[in-house]
């Protein structure tokens, strides 16, 4: 390092630094774009809370432990939740800070239009109200939309496949 430091000043180490540090900074925030992964980092985060035994895998049990705790939040009085209660809950990590405003409000916008619609799917007997059992019989369904392989176990990049379809 000594030698290389005698035959280059340090502005020109600095200027060098200074480019690596953009370029791989600029790299970055081109893969964060390209890349799904962000948007999918509160699925992630999820599967890895509930994957109880570990095994990289969410059995139905599992899945269904997730979903009962899901529905807790929703329905606190345990009587179902509304569309208002549904569309109130963040399910995810959301936008991000520093975003351009009317973007933000765009992405805010398809979100209520997706969860309308998810809530929609889950009020079988479409009274404005989803029950538990309504509750459990969607997310039911969503386990075995999910599991690809029909081996009874989800993996994250099944449950995430079926969230990008969705």
């Amino acid at each position: 390092m000594r030698i290389l430091s005698q035959k280059w000043p340090s502005q020109k180490w600095t200027a060098i630094l200074g480019a690596a540090l953009a370029l791989s900074m600029t790299s970055a925030f081109a893969q964060e774009g390209a890349s799904p992964k962000p948007m999918h980092y509160g699925i992630k985060e999820k599967f890895r809370l509930h994957d109880q035994n570990g095994d990289n895998m969410l059995s139905k049990d599992e899945f269904d432990a997730w979903h009962e705790t899901m529905y807790d939040a929703l329905a606190a009085d345990g009587d179902g939740f509304t569309l208002e209660d549904f569309l109130a809950m963040r399910m995810g990590p959301g936008p991000k800070g520093g975003m351009n405003p009317e973007r933000q409000q765009q992405m805010q916008e398809k979100a209520a239009q997706r969860k309308t619609a998810r809530f929609e799917a889950m009020d079988a007997d479409g009274d404005a109200i989803v029950t538990r059992a309504e509750f459990m019989d969607f997310e039911s369904k969503v386990f075995q939309d999910a599991d690809s392989n029909d081996d009874g176990q989800l993996t994250e990049a099944e449950l995430i496949e079926h969230h990008r379809t969705m």
